[in-house]
């Protein structure tokens, strides 16, 4: 099953390839494909709740950290 997160991550895939194209035609179908993209993701996560694209570094830092 696809992932939220991933459709995110090909819809944002699909507008840097439309940016950097100079046909026409291939641009409006990148353009197509990233709103298809994120519309899947919308629909399989309601409440953009799975938004960031990577997880938070807070996990793998100590619990404290002494500033200097």
């Amino acid at each position: 099953m696809t992932t939220p997160k991933c459709l995110r991550r090909q819809a944002a895939t699909c507008a840097a390839l439309a940016d950097a194209t100079y046909d026409d035609e291939s641009r409006e179908r990148y353009l197509r494909l990233e709103q298809l993209y994120l519309a899947l993701a919308e629909s399989e996560d309601p409440t953009g709740l799975d938004t960031a694209p990577y997880p938070s570094d807070s996990a793998t830092e100590p619990a404290t950290r002494h500033i200097n």
